[in-house]
């Protein structure tokens, strides 16, 4: 069978067309999700206009696709909004779930609303029963309050907890809840503690299991198997990445591993409630699946043939129709339906079908040495196959414990498109490559995470990729703080420099008025990963974007939304007025109704046409390279 599905029909009428422009880019019009019934005779859609959500139902025999139900304007008391679906679940073959983003409801196959179910649902309560009625739902997300609601008739009922914030919940097999972590937080003091509690049976009292600081590398249920006593846990016992162990609840120890990758995290596994793992997936540079299961692991290899160079990820009956979601650097994202009897992998959606006319550039990985030799891993993305140096843009991400990925990236492939090579350096505090490698950036802000940026740039000059004299530095949050202080720290490798959203100084970061700085468990993470501004004084004002504008001598552009609250634009116009006063080239540029990042269209445009305006004014090909 496997040779017979080698030869597959893709229904797809894939094409490439000329380079990608900002409107392509930034339209939001496509389909957010497709999911497959689990008797896979029906497909359910979320799609959105550009203006409105809604849901389409697919008939998987005939692929004939009719309007399940539309986005609508409500209107409660004194408060009117939209009404709109966002994310849906299947409940059985003939219902399903409907989130709208603040309220959800099931909905039958004809349109029509049967229950409510809260505010959010989380998923299925029953694993390995999908014709189960039952679902966990948050009853009221902000507070973490979770109900057990039956679909088909609304009844309710409530999940109680030991006091604290939730940050990880573990059901057993029947939906019970059995195991959490909860944070709680001293009233006068930034420190708090994270606790496991656990219960052996649906009535039994909860049992505290451990209780560690906030720093502490603690692991965090899963799953509770109907083995007694046991748990299924995540941690990085005595490990640099995470893997899947089993928990002791008498004894309060880790037990035997049961998935682990010697240099990724394992991220998710399916089959958790049987004897054995169906797959496992793994971080790094691209997500890996592992199939245990020999049915699916076929279906898995007849995929990924046939959808060369992206990830695959499939659902459904591996002896039935199966529904893929591939995606990938030059492809934001497709739904397949795999049908083995027709021979046939036919398209069902696209997510930005404005993409596909357009010829988008491959995203390179890539890893080089620091100047301690640590092995620092890189993203690169070329604008052609030439072999002359281009023009960078050296793009920092936020967090700074976060990461990219090999995928669609919008301002990515907007910056290839216009003629610019794209380097994303993973600097170390970046999360995904080991506790190791995210630890050695704790307490170096402005100094090794800099310094990380800066070999990788030197690392592609020596490489004879890019152009010397055209390179910017360019970076939103903790991004566009590194953007600032590499502009200051090593101004003779930039041309130019921006700034979206941008920490202009650690220290006023403590204290100004942000989100992060308001919250206990925030603050005191900021202690551990960053360092204490009342210690560190000196050494903060020593990698400080603000107090060393004078040492920026190239153009700067600022932006930043007037509404932010993780960095406030407090940061931004303190950053202006210092470079004002020392007479350096600065553009300033603000969004209304705007946070921490571009909610509205009109705004996106602006901010690519403003960025690319910048750029090909300062690094641009029509540019003379400044005199030796």
């Amino acid at each position: 069978m496997l040779a017979a599905m080698l030869a597959l029909a893709i229904v797809s009428g894939d094409t490439l067309g000329g380079p990608l422009t900002i409107d392509q880019a930034v339209d939001p019009s496509g389909t957010r999700e497709v999911s497959l019934s689990p008797d896979g005779k029906h497909l359910v859609s979320v799609i959105f206009n550009g203006t409105n959500y809604g849901l389409l139902l697919h008939d998987t025999d005939t692929m004939a696709v009719r309007i399940l139900s539309t986005g609508k304007r409500v209107t409660e008391g004194f408060w009117t909004y939209n009404k709109m679906p966002r994310d849906v679940t299947w409940v059985g073959n003939d219902l399903v779930a409907v989130d709208y983003g603040i309220e959800a409801e099931s909905i039958n196959l004809a349109g029509k609303k049967v229950a409510e179910l809260g505010e959010q649902v989380i998923g299925p309560a029953e694993r390995g029963n999908p014709l189960s009625p039952n679902l966990l739902v948050y009853s009221n997300v902000k507070d973490g309050d979770v109900e057990l609601v039956n679909a088909r008739t609304g009844d309710a009922k409530k999940l109680r907890h030991p006091s604290g914030k939730v940050i990880k919940w573990a059901f057993d097999r029947r939906g019970e809840l059995r195991a959490v972590t909860v944070v709680n937080s001293a009233f006068w003091k930034d420190v708090s503690t994270v606790t496991n509690w656990y219960k052996s049976s649906a009535t039994a009292d909860w049992e505290k299991l451990g209780e560690f600081k906030l720093a502490d590398d603690y692991w965090m249920p899963m799953y509770v198997p109907d083995e007694p006593d046991t748990l299924v846990v995540s941690a990085r016992y005595g490990r640099d990445t995470y893997a899947i162990f089993s928990y002791d609840t008498k004894r309060h120890a880790i037990g035997e591993m049961m998935a682990g990758h010697p240099t990724q995290d394992i991220l998710n596994v399916s089959g958790i409630d049987q004897s054995s793992f169906e797959r496992v997936t793994t971080g790094g540079m691209t997500p890996q699946q592992i199939w245990f299961d020999a049915a699916w692991s076929r279906v898995q290899q007849t995929i990924d043939l046939a959808l060369p160079n992206r990830i695959n990820r499939i659902s459904g009956d591996p002896k039935g129709k199966v529904l893929v979601f591939s995606y990938g650097d030059v492809d934001p994202g497709c739904w397949y339906l795999l049908d083995p009897e027709a021979n046939t992998l036919q398209l069902v959606a696209r997510a930005r079908p404005a993409m596909n006319e357009t010829s988008l550039r491959p995203m390179q990985m890539l890893t080089y040495a620091a100047t301690d030799g640590m092995t620092v891993p890189a993203f690169l993305t070329r604008p052609d196959d030439k072999a002359q140096p281009s023009p960078l843009v050296v793009l920092i991400h936020g967090g700074p414990t976060a990461r990219d990925y090999w995928n669609w990236n919008q301002e990515v492939q907007i910056l290839a498109a216009n003629g610019y090579a794209v380097f994303q350096p993973q600097f170390r505090g970046s999360s995904g490559f080991g506790r190791r490698f995210e630890e050695a950036g704790f307490g170096q802000w402005g100094m090794a995470m800099q310094d990380d940026i800066t070999a990788g740039v030197q690392h592609l000059i020596k490489q004879g990729i890019v152009d010397p004299k055209r390179i910017c530095i360019v970076g939103t949050s903790y991004g566009g703080y590194a953007a600032l202080w590499g502009l200051a720290k090593t101004p003779d490798m930039y041309r130019c420099g921006v700034s979206f959203a941008g920490v202009s100084d650690i220290e006023y970061m403590f204290k100004d008025s942000s989100d992060t700085s308001g919250d206990k468990v925030s603050r005191e993470l900021m202690l551990t990963r960053i360092g204490d501004a009342r210690l560190n004084k000196e050494q903060f004002d020593q990698v400080s974007p603000l107090k060393h504008a004078d040492r920026i001598s190239a153009p700067v552009l600022l932006m930043h939304g007037e509404e932010d609250v993780r960095v406030p634009i407090a940061h931004g116009e303190k950053m202006k007025r210092a470079l004002e006063q020392q007479g350096k080239k600065v553009q300033w540029l603000t969004f209304e109704r705007e946070g921490h990042g571009l909610y509205y269209i009109s705004n996106q445009v602006t901010y690519y046409e403003t960025l690319l305006q910048f750029l090909n004014k300062y690094i641009g090909a029509d540019v003379q390279p400044p005199k030796e």
